[in-house]
């Protein structure tokens, strides 16, 4: 659904968040399995029909969402995101991946995931949250301009299962599982990858396990292969700052924390040096706030079916009111109409 309001791309931000390739090289396989054409379904995403041919390769981040979804739709097979996810391990990731199947234990190495997540991936934002004697890894899209990233949130998680299964062990399993779409109609696919079955319509993408699992030796881990990645990484840098502010604020927006205060703290700098350089990209904070504002709004009011009052208090709203008034002026309609809209084009799409 387009936009009918005032609401514009801040100028100097439309950069393109970009994702390595990695695995997702197995996906023209998967399509094709499933009973799709892989070139027409890269065409249909925007992508030339190589894009997929080097782990090294990358690609929009933004296309990665289209590419999910158009695979979804050209298959019939609505979990394809989580077939796609389950293909791709600690291998893939490069050196990234490198760096954890070699840290000390499970909570270094998923610390080290989410301090380089974007040598690997932009746009989304893993994460690592301990909440008392249980610990939250998970997936937050930041930069998604209202594209369908249901799958893509399937496949993350896929991953981060992948992952932890590769770490801890075969028998490892979650406490619980978190999804922020709607519960499809089938969910065996889910339940028997994940061993529970998830909880839909939740705020994002989240694996919640006893924080004990952190402190687990990770298996035939090497010191010096381990130091070798870390050196490589930190060479190379910290994302680009307006990457950072993104990352930062939705970082933040998971601990129910909002203000510019946060944000300079949390990228170690003065506040004014933040609206500093906020002001020489052509913005400010609060219309950066807006904006992955309402890239949350419309990921969670497309893809699930969250209740109003909890999308509002997910974004920092102390209620609903203001929330439907501050949308209507980014967007020009309801949170309800722009819900009813996009189902309704999905509907004529399926059909």
């Amino acid at each position: 659904m387009r936009s009918t309001g005032a609401w514009a791309a801040t100028p100097g931000l439309d950069r393109v968040s970009s994702q390595r390739v990695g695995g997702l090289v197995a996906l023209p396989q998967l399509i094709r399995q499933l009973g799709g054409v892989p070139e027409s379904v890269l065409l249909d995403a925007g992508l030339d029909h190589s894009a997929l041919d080097h782990p090294d390769g990358r690609i929009p981040y933004s296309a990665l969402a289209r590419l999910l979804d158009r695979s979804a739709r050209s298959t019939g097979c609505d979990h394809i995101g989580l077939l796609a996810g389950r293909l791709i391990h600690l291998s893939d990731l490069g050196l990234v991946g490198e760096l954890v199947r070699n840290s000390p234990t499970v909570g270094q190495g998923l610390e080290a995931l989410t301090v380089y997540q974007h040598l690997n991936s932009e746009g989304g934002l893993a994460f690592l949250l301990k909440r008392g004697d249980y610990v939250d890894l998970g997936y937050a899209p930041y930069r998604v301009g209202g594209a369908a990233v249901a799958q893509v949130c399937d496949a993350a998680l896929a991953t981060a299962m992948n992952i932890l299964l590769e770490l801890c062990g075969p028998a490892w399993k979650p406490y619980e599982v978190f999804l922020p779409h709607a519960k499809p109609h089938d969910v065996s696919q889910h339940r028997a990858f994940f061993k529970v079955v998830p909880r839909f319509d939740a705020e994002c993408s989240v694996l919640r396990f006893t924080a004990r699992d952190l402190e687990r030796k990770v298996p035939d881990a090497d010191p010096e292969a381990h130091h070798r990645c870390e050196q490589l990484a930190r060479s190379v840098g910290a994302p680009e700052f307006m990457q950072q502010v993104y990352r930062g604020l939705r970082r933040l927006m998971l601990e129910n924390r909002h203000s510019g205060d946060d944000l300079a703290r949390m990228l170690s700098m003065h506040r004014r040096t933040l609206n500093r350089r906020l002001k020489a990209e052509g913005t400010t904070f609060q219309r950066v706030l807006d904006e992955v504002r309402f890239d949350i709004a419309r990921d969670l009011l497309s893809n699930s079916n969250a209740h109003l009052d909890d999308i509002a208090a997910t974004l920092g709203y102390a209620a609903v009111t203001p929330f439907m008034r501050t949308f209507r002026r980014w967007s020009g309609t309801t949170p309800g109409k722009w819900r009813r809209s996009v189902r309704a084009e999905g509907s004529e799409v399926a059909a």
